[in-house]
């Protein structure tokens, strides 16, 4: 009788095993993506593997003083002061800062032309917006974005699941930009940066206007994590704080 149940309870174990082998992976599902904002349009991504990328850094005459950070690469989506301060990364980062695709390590990037301007580029110049994919998620940071989105760019960020969009205007695009911006590409996480805080020294407008606009918004600290399985379903905007 207990040989019969030894064999029994073999078979069962044998079978999960052989059930579990045919179910398909949830890619994405337990893995963390950290998001990390310095203030401005600087922000660290890093994921589940430890990669470590820097988009934006930003000098501190701007107002925050983000400090030294480590980093497998740092993104530029434009060479104004406010952006570009690449010897905010220690170590020997790799430095993106052209449109096309770029590999870094397992993390694929994307650079996507755009306009820092209403005037194609004629006053400001251009602007990258980078498109990420980390970790099962599709990240997209929009830079100095400062014109009509276009349908090609909407095809690009559609259904995003995080978006960093600028909405304090002068520079870029202003709130009511970015609120239309939002609605029409819908992604699952908006998250606004470029606007003035009381740290901020450049004359641009204030993110209240911009949550205004928006239906749902919940506010963050400093430092997010986010994965496939926990990002909602439906847009939501989420207001970070920034790292002192």
């Amino acid at each position: 009788m207990k040989r019969r149940m030894f064999i029994n309870s073999c078979i069962l174990a044998i079978n999960i095993m052989g059930l579990s082998a045919l179910m398909p992976e949830k890619q994405g599902s337990a893995e963390n993506v950290t998001i990390t904002w310095f203030g401005h349009a600087m922000f660290l991504l890093e994921d589940s593997q430890g990669t470590r990328i820097i988009i934006d850094p930003c000098r501190e005459k701007v107002g925050y003083k983000p400090g030294k950070v480590k980093a497998d690469a740092v993104l530029v989506s434009h060479h104004h002061y406010d952006h570009d301060d690449v010897s905010l990364v220690d170590g020997k980062p790799e430095v993106v800062d052209t449109i096309g695709r770029h590999t870094i390590k397992n993390v694929t990037i994307d650079g996507i032309a755009s306009y820092h301007d209403e005037v194609k580029g004629q006053k400001r110049g251009s602007n990258i917006i980078f498109k990420l994919f980390v970790d099962g998620l599709q990240i997209a940071h929009m830079g100095d974005f400062g014109q009509p989105i276009t349908e090609e760019q909407i095809a690009e960020l559609k259904g995003i699941d995080v978006l960093f969009i600028p909405v304090g205007g002068t520079y870029t695009i202003d709130h009511k930009q970015a609120a239309e911006i939002v609605k029409i590409v819908e992604p699952k996480i908006a998250v606004p940066m470029h606007f003035k805080t009381k740290d901020c020294k450049i004359d641009i407008e204030t993110v209240e206007p911009f949550l205004r606009e928006m239906a749902f918004v919940t506010k963050k600290g400093a430092t997010i994590k986010i994965s496939k399985a926990t990002i909602p379903k439906k847009t939501e905007v989420w207001l970070m704080d920034y790292i002192r």
